[in-house]
């Protein structure tokens, strides 16, 4: 064959179409269909066009090699009809890249670059999906999205509510995704996944946790060279040449596999030790995960977490916002374990970093049940940005943020913030104080340098544990520091001071609970995170739950 062509297909606005509603099922089932499209659809549609198999598949996305373009087209025709048949509201694009020649070691990544150029242009060329559903005045609207109603669905055991025709669709992947997700996390951390996915166990907050790779789109910014390294090892950094076309296909999709498979170990392994944490002789602090432990614990965990978005190096899990830092800490250490265990995708990582594993940062929005999970879901983005701003020897580092909201106002991650008054003489130089310590860095502080062991979350365990019932720091002298800080941070200072000379606190408690160094950031005050965390309690669910409908079927 002279000619091939790369065919790039992938979906686009899945935040928007995820979270579009705030019933969990929906969520679900519209997470469900992103990934059956890049991972069932495009290989089904290939298989019956007689195409080869895909080069490399994923949630939401798949990249292909084609001798032609009728062949391409026919394929993308395919693969979007059927998303308009069953997933309207997702944008799907596809597009045919130029030609090259299979045999030139050349010619094949510039092709694939314009092929993304060609994906990018085509998708922003493509008009708003609300002018497909323009609504008139004598619609009858849906409950969940304002769209025009196609059909009515269940809402709570006999109620029937107007439903457009992507939310029906939803509904109708919603037994498909659970029974994926249960699968995928095995007997017996299924428990953890809500029977009923619109009933979340929760004791009065829930978090929207998102966590994602850091790094990650490095590694393909320079895939070719990363691939020539792997392929040798031993060679000079400076060193390259050309990859044959085979080698190149078969590194993305090792690397597309691997990773996605590491991730969903590493969600395992996070759930498994958060439920060894609440055994009955669990402790959070245990590293290694005994499995006698982890049953009682995961009985106790039963229908609290629920893993939304699982693929490639991303993360997104509503649970009981009690399980979400333990949650978070768990997945990051083990992220980082089990991407360096996968050879293809460790080979690509040290040639491209120096090291074998992958770090990854998160965002946790901690939420009423009812915040609108869009509203919570772009909170947690931005938080998982804030945390992945720090590295060390120019290796990112794995960190978490959190921001307790305790408002519907729609406003930015920077307006939510608050800040204690600062004045002169107050030891941070006139400048505002910040009363949350985020991002918390998750390594161990002696592997951290020491402009950034203040922010490691070790810091927050120790204020936690003085803040429990064993602890020295009442909730009484906790409060009273919190109002005074709320009247400026020269009285907070003056009550630290009276509240340290009245306890029996360590001698480190006025360096963790004082203003603490910034560096090119705002001083910030430990205190108020752990207090916020500690008000989090794993309650006892009632003991019926109330049933809200079928949501286990594929109707």
């Amino acid at each position: 064959m002279t000619n091939r062509r790369w065919v790039l297909i992938e979906t686009s606005g899945n935040q928007r179409y995820i979270f579009g509603s705030s019933r969990l099922r929906h969520v679900v089932g519209a997470s469900h269909l992103v990934h059956e499209i890049g991972t069932v659809w495009v290989p089904d549609e290939a298989a019956r066009l007689g195409l080869e198999d895909p080069v490399m598949t994923a949630s939401g996305k798949a990249l292909l090699l084609v001798d032609s373009s009728d062949a391409g087209r026919d394929l993308i025709r395919a693969v979007t009809g059927r998303a308009l048949r069953d997933a309207p509201g997702l944008r799907v694009t596809g597009v045919v890249g130029p030609a090259f020649d299979p045999a030139d070691p050349h010619a094949h990544e510039p092709a694939r670059r314009d092929t993304y150029a060609l994906h990018a242009a085509a998708r922003a060329a493509r008009p708003d999906l609300l002018l497909r559903d323009r609504v008139f005045p004598w619609h009858l609207l849906c409950r969940d999205s304002g769209l025009p109603a196609a059909g009515e669905e269940y809402y709570g055991p006999e109620r029937r509510v107007p439903a457009a025709t992507g939310v029906l669709t939803r509904s109708a992947a919603t037994g498909r995704g659970h029974r994926r997700l249960s699968e995928r996390l095995g007997t017996p951390l299924d428990v953890v996944v809500p029977s009923h996915l619109d009933e979340l166990v929760h004791g009065g907050w829930v978090a929207v946790v998102h966590a994602d790779g850091n790094g990650v789109g490095g590694l393909f910014r320079d895939f070719l060279r990363h691939v020539w390294h792997a392929e040798r090892p031993g060679g000079a950094a400076g060193d390259t040449g050309p990859v044959p076309l085979q080698t190149h296909a078969e590194y993305q999709g090792a690397v597309a596999r691997e990773l996605d498979a590491a991730t969903w170990d590493a969600v395992r392994d996070a759930v498994a030790q958060v439920a060894a944490a609440h055994s009955p002789a669990g402790s959070a602090g245990q590293a290694a995960v005994p499995p006698a432990s982890v049953s009682p614990g995961v009985d106790r965990l039963a229908g609290r977490l629920l893993p939304v978005v699982v693929g490639g190096d991303d993360v997104t899990v509503v649970c009981d916002a009690v399980l979400a830092v333990p949650f978070v800490r768990a997945f990051a250490a083990a992220f980082t374990r089990h991407t360096a265990a996968q050879p293809t995708l460790s080979a690509i990582t040290r040639a491209a970093t120096g090291q074998a594993g992958l770090t990854a940062s998160a965002g946790i929005a901690i939420v009423k049940l009812h915040h609108p999970f869009a509203v919570a879901y772009d909170l947690a983005e931005a938080l998982t940005a804030a945390a992945k701003q720090f590295s060390h020897d120019g290796r990112p580092l794995a960190a978490f943020d959190l921001h307790v909201v305790h408002t519907s106002t729609l406003r930015d991650l920077t307006e939510l913030r608050e800040y204690a008054g600062a004045g002169e003489g107050d030891g941070a130089g006139g400048a505002r104080v910040a009363r949350h310590a985020g991002p918390y860095l998750i390594d161990d502080p002696d592997d951290l340098p020491d402009a950034l062991r203040a922010r490691n979350a070790a810091q927050l365990d120790k204020i936690s544990d003085w803040l429990g019932p064993r602890g020295w720091l009442s909730a009484t002298q906790a409060h009273a520091l919190r109002e005074a800080a709320d009247r400026s941070l020269t009285e907070y200072l003056h009550q630290l001071a009276l509240t340290l000379g009245r306890s029996t606190a360590p001698p480190e408690a006025h360096d963790l609970l004082a203003v603490q160094d910034g560096g090119d950031r705002p001083p910030f005050l430990r205190l108020f995170d752990a207090m916020q965390l500690r008000g989090l309690r794993l309650t006892e669910p009632p003991a019926a739950a109330r049933d809200n409908g079928p949501d286990g079927d594929d109707r």
